[in-house]
């Protein structure tokens, strides 16, 4: 078992970010200290959407760890600029030189940034995620994150072999970002979705069956279901595999029609 200091927001609807992370970490059998970032009346999906930010995470965080020293640091989602650079000194500060940094670098979708966003946020999380042993991002964001155009990248998507163009597109991204390992998640592929892990021993595409829905939180599901298994002593690419089966099996299951209210990842967190 691991002590995870999880940063995130928690939203009212949505079924995502701290919601996710805290189900599927303790349900594998770690220990949740979560620092909530902001609350959320309902994620950014929704247009009548309010936020209460919290100005205090480092504090938080000292606090919490004043009573259980954290194994692992996961960032999620950072309402603003100063909060993420917060984290970089948790980590001078709080956590021992050893703990495992996790980040998955929410910044957008589509080739857009989210609307709380903007450039100021994403040098920041360039910065951020140089710290970090494993990161999740996106297309979107690992455009953001490489400096390459992200409507150049899916200009190619109808291609039969596009997730191997974006393996090449990709291929020195840990070296550019900094980060030790990374899976880029999400590519769509006609029929499949893939990822790309990328670590030391180099790069491997996973894919499966892809959903014609596009539901809210499945990143935080992903990314909580990944990182949950490498601390439980899976590979990259065995971890990536695990992630991408639960969160597929889960959109497949959700019996939502508005897909603003999230994946029922609960129905299936025993492939896990």
């Amino acid at each position: 078992m691991k002590n995870i200091l999880i940063f995130n927001d928690i939203s009212g609807c949505g079924n995502n970010s701290m919601v996710a992370n805290v189900s599927v970490f303790t349900y594998l059998g770690h220990y949740c200290m979560p620092v909530p970032t902001a609350c959320y009346s309902c994620h950014t999906g929704f247009s009548n959407f309010t936020a209460v930010h919290n100005n205090h995470t480092v504090d938080f965080a000292k606090r919490i760890c004043a009573n259980a020293e954290a194994d692992v640091l996961y960032v999620g989602f950072c309402n603003d600029t100063a909060t993420l650079k917060g984290v970089q000194t948790v980590i001078n500060e709080v956590l021992p030189k050893n703990a495992y940094l996790f980040i998955d670098p929410i910044m957008g979708d589509n080739g857009k940034l989210y609307p709380v966003f903007n450039a100021e946020y994403v040098s920041a999380m360039k910065s951020a995620v140089r710290h970090a042993k494993c990161i999740t991002p996106n297309l979107t964001e690992a455009c953001l994150l490489f400096d390459v155009d992200y409507a150049e990248v899916v200009s190619h998507e109808d291609e039969p072999s596009y997730l191997r163009y974006c393996g090449t597109v990709f291929e020195n991204f840990l070296q550019k970002t900094g980060c030790a390992s990374a899976v880029i998640t999400g590519i769509k592929c006609g029929n499949l979705l893939g990822n790309i892990a990328l670590d030391g021993k180099g790069i491997s595409f996973i894919t499966n069956e892809r959903i014609s829905v596009d539901f809210s939180g499945t990143g935080d599901a992903f990314s909580s279901a990944l990182l949950g298994e490498l601390l439980n002593g899976k590979t990259l690419v065995e971890s990536t595999a695990l992630a991408a089966n639960f969160v597929g099996k889960a959109a497949k299951l959700t019996e939502r029609t508005d897909s603003r209210f999230g994946v029922d990842f609960c129905k299936v967190l025993k492939l896990l």
